[in-house]
């Protein structure tokens, strides 16, 4: 039965084209729900444009699709922008419509789940 959560990523997974990892941190909830905070940085300025959030934002939400096709079907991941009014998305879906800004760093949670039991 694939009822937990036995797979995790490690931090390098997490890694983005043009963003480094400013921090990183896992917290399992109980072996039914994992959170993976990460915050990104630029890696060539000291603040992200709106229009480098905006592909921020897209190649997390590949990373997010990614993610859930290596995993067992159910168990699925949400996507949270903190910086964002702590809007979260299902990867499956459609790329957020978020007001984008500029941010000096961008602050996300993948949040993984066993959807139901198989």
């Amino acid at each position: 039965m694939k009822n937990s959560i036995t797979k995790s990523f490690e931090m390098g997974d997490y890694a983005i084209k043009g963003a480094q990892i400013d921090g990183f941190s896992m917290r399992l909830h109980d072996r039914e729900h994992l959170s993976t905070e990460v915050k990104y940085v630029p890696a060539c300025c000291d603040s992200f444009t709106k229009e480098q959030v905006e592909e921020l934002i897209r190649r997390i939400m590949e990373k997010a699709r990614d993610f859930m096709e290596k995993l067992h079907e159910n168990i699925k991941c949400k996507v949270i922008f903190m910086d964002f009014e702590e809007t979260g998305f299902a990867p499956d879906s459609d790329i957020p419509s978020i007001e984008v800004r500029s941010l000096e760093k961008l602050h996300v949670i993948y949040r993984f789940s066993v959807e139901y039991y198989i």
